[in-house]
């Protein structure tokens, strides 16, 4: 099923809120969207440098974060993990 794109706008001012894309293979067709629930934050709570939402839990309608990697930090762990491989290889064992 060919499911086309819907359209988040702001009633009355018909500022695009964001876009829902095209779907070539759908199982079935979009929900009906009968209310956009919004949370407000408290400007600054969120450090955006280190953490990201990624979603709003239903129950206690709180966001959910998750934490950025600082690219420093990501590439340690890269090579602690490659060190690990090769450890794995030499002993011929898991650690």
């Amino acid at each position: 099923m060919k499911v086309g794109n819907r359209v988040y706008y702001v009633e009355g001012v018909g500022t695009i809120i964001g876009t829902a894309g095209e779907i070539d293979d759908a199982n079935s067709p979009r929900n009906p969207d009968d209310i956009i629930k919004f949370i407000d934050l408290e400007y600054g709570s969120i450090d955006y440098s280190k953490q990201m939402i990624i979603g709003v839990d239903p129950v206690s309608k709180e966001v959910i974060l998750k934490d950025i990697e600082e690219p420093q930090a990501k590439h340690i762990r890269e090579l602690e993990d490659a060190l690990l491989l090769q450890a794995d290889l030499v002993n011929g064992e898991l650690l």
